[in-house]
């Protein structure tokens, strides 16, 4: 293989064989490059576009209510009013929660079923509730 012509100054290098050499070489090299990048931005072309045109409607779906936000806390339980059903768990800071306990709340202490009655002040708590209602739908106790 022969080394590429370099040009010297003032003589015609675009056209040449050289020239049209370097240009195959370039693009054999870079070729996958420009062939990723056209991937990658396809998708955003084509919804861009609006796509296939397909997929519109969807409709009603049978009115389901509310989306719910599961939201943790972990602590200790501070404080637990048994007439009203609420437990608060860590102190008076970010992260602490106030939570209602009703009928379909999973308690389990130590991996056994558990209720509400059975919380005492000072067990550390895992809970899930839901964000917007602050209704507990697990608390696990470990003791």
């Amino acid at each position: 293989m022969k080394p590429p012509v370099v040009p010297i100054a003032g003589e015609v290098f675009f056209g040449s064989k050289s020239h049209v050499r370097m240009e195959k070489l370039m693009f054999k090299r870079f070729s996958w490059v420009f062939l990723a990048l056209a991937l990658v931005a396809l998708p955003s072309v084509i919804n861009a576009a609006g796509g296939s045109g397909g997929g519109g409607g969807g409709g009603g779906g049978g009115g389901g209510g509310v989306k719910t936000y599961e939201a943790r806390v972990t602590g200790y339980i501070t404080a637990i009013d048994y007439a009203n059903g609420t437990v608060i768990v860590g102190q008076s800071y970010y992260g602490s929660g106030a939570l209602k306990i009703n009928s379909s709340t999973k308690i389990s202490i130590d991996t056994a079923n558990g209720s509400l009655d059975e919380l005492k002040l000072n067990d550390w708590a895992e809970c899930r509730y839901d964000y917007v209602t602050k209704v507990a739908t697990k608390i696990s106790i470990t003791r």
